[in-house]
């Protein structure tokens, strides 16, 4: 029995490691990635050294990440307005005037930088050579007067972390989710969301690999109406983990089997008390069970509306993470996950009404149509960085081969 019981326990202090940023989709069909040519290497690219990686990686020394600011009452959909940007806006090393350093030249446009990524979500900065270095990169931000917090999964070690000084998340990276299409997110939970991020290119794949943005306030204006309208009156839940280790109960011998319901409160009790001191997204746990799963906990966030408004401009958006979180969607990009083990084994989210009833393939298939059509492919190439005003702009990546090294801090 003590086994067990640590097996609980150290599940519970992987519950949700992936959750946003490592929930990743599926492989892109050939077709459409084959029409896209890869950026060609020309310079090294500095190794992420020093990186941690643990069960949690927070850092003492950067807040956390701020509490997500929710205000979502009362939206009129009807009103909503598609706006004439065009994501994102692209600024060069061209740009930077002569006799001028490109950190002179953060510092000097620091209140434009940060009114053009308030007004167009993201921005594209192209061919600087300071943001080759992480050193470089941090300097980078400074120069802009970006307050570094936490990841908002920090407590569950969702990413390694590359540099704790400046507060620099390593990106999916890894070979093993290489052939994963990371769906479209907000850097977010129901607790916690940042509200800018500076996603940094060290090192761009052999092919493929790019980073994705999807405009919110878009994504707002051309969902189906009614769809819109379900999901927003009903509200949505995600079940962003699962502990999948007690389908033995299920198999008890016979003499045993009156113990299945006592033994899965005694686990169920176990495991929610472990969350709760460890995990800081609001989970709680439920059991699920059928055939093709078997018996297991699944770890829910409080229900939440999918559109929220900027805290900013008080604009509404598309903030629902059904693209990278829907299990349906994963599946129908690239099939189902083949067995894993260890983290893996937890990282199977899905998304609900907020009353747990499923949401119809019909409009999840429309949901997916619409995040398709209005993505933008980000090619980035060596000290490239993205900056994303999180509350409006979502964020992903394209399957690639080769090794690819990018990273990321989150602002407040």
């Amino acid at each position: 029995m003590r086994s067990v019981f640590s097996s609980v326990f150290s599940c519970c202090l992987l519950l949700a490691q992936g959750g946003a940023a490592a929930l990743v989709g599926q492989p892109l069909s050939q077709g459409r990635a084959g029409r896209r040519s890869a950026v060609g290497m020309v310079t090294a690219a500095p190794e992420l050294k020093d990186k941690q990686q643990s069960f949690d990686t927070s850092i003492a020394e950067v807040p956390k990440c701020p509490e997500t600011v929710w205000n979502s009452e009362n939206i009129d959909l009807a009103a909503v307005q598609s706006p004439s940007r065009v994501l994102p806006v692209e600024i060069t090393a061209a740009d930077v005037p002569e006799g001028m350093s490109q950190e002179e030249f953060f510092r000097a446009r620091r209140p434009e930088l940060l009114e053009q990524l308030t007004a167009g979500g993201a921005i594209w900065l192209r061919g600087f050579d300071l943001m080759k270095t992480k050193e470089g990169f941090a300097s980078f931000y400074e120069q802009l007067e970006l307050e570094p917090c936490q990841d908002p999964l920090a407590s569950v070690g969702a990413r390694a972390v590359v540099d704790k000084k400046s507060a620099m998340y390593e990106a999916v990276n890894k070979p093993s989710r290489a052939k994963f299409f990371v769906g479209m997110h907000a850097e977010s939970t129901y607790k916690r969301t940042n509200r800018l991020g500076a996603f940094v290119c060290f090192k761009q794949a052999e092919t493929g690999g790019e980073f994705l943005l999807l405009d919110g306030h878009k994504m707002l204006k051309d969902l189906d109406p009614a769809v819109l309208r379900r999901l927003y009156d009903k509200g949505v839940r995600f079940s962003n983990a699962e502990l999948p280790f007690f389908d033995f109960l299920r198999t008890l011998p016979e003499p045993l089997q009156p113990l299945k319901e006592p033994l899965k409160g005694v686990f169920k009790a176990v495991a929610q008390v472990a969350v709760g001191a460890k995990i800081d997204m609001e989970l709680e746990l439920r059991w699920d069970e059928n055939e093709e799963d078997g018996l297991r906990l699944l770890a829910f966030s409080p229900t939440q509306p999918p559109v929220n408004r900027h805290p900013v401009t008080g604009e509404p958006a598309w903030f629902c993470n059904v693209h990278s979180h829907s299990r349906y969607l994963r599946d129908g990009r690239d099939g189902k996950l083949v067995e894993s083990s260890g983290a893996s084994k937890l990282n199977v989210t899905n998304m609900f009404y907020g009353d747990l009833s499923e949401v119809s393939a019909d409009d999840l298939k429309h949901i997916d149509e619409v995040t398709m059509k209005n993505l933008v492919y980000v090619p980035m190439e060596k000290g490239d960085v993205v900056l994303v005003d999180n509350y409006q702009v979502m964020h992903g990546r394209d399957v690639f081969t080769g090794e690819r090294l990018h990273a990321v801090t989150w602002f407040q």
